[in-house]
């Protein structure tokens, strides 16, 4: 094949790669919070959480919650009580780390990374 039919070739097959690659990510899906409660929470419920940031998938900044029976509440992400929540379970965590998530109150919960 001469030089140019080389790099016709490859370009081709760039090409491809790069519009399979923006389908494929256009194609994930995306769990968000479409609006919020406003009704406090007994933080003794909770076992995890994670952040959801406005402008990345979704429309609006929220704390997702996920209770012992893996029920996931959206709420305020900058509520005073949303954030003693998150402390409690980040302490539960740190609690359940040094334990090897061998006590009865960590049986819920997910180590993480």
């Amino acid at each position: 094949m001469a030089p140019s039919g080389d790099a016709k070739l490859l370009f081709c097959i760039f090409f491809i790669s790069c519009c399979c690659l923006t389908v494929t990510l256009a194609e994930v899906p995306v769990d968000c919070c479409l609006s919020v409660g406003k009704q406090q929470v007994i933080k003794h419920a909770i076992v995890d959480y994670h952040r959801q940031v406005a402008g990345q998938g979704c429309s609006l900044n929220a704390t997702i919650l996920v209770t012992r029976r893996q029920v996931r509440l959206c709420v305020p992400a900058n509520e005073q009580w949303v954030e003693k929540v998150v402390a409690h379970v980040e302490k539960l965590r740190e609690h359940c780390r040094k334990n090897k998530y061998k006590k009865p109150l960590c049986s819920k919960m997910m180590p993480r990374n």
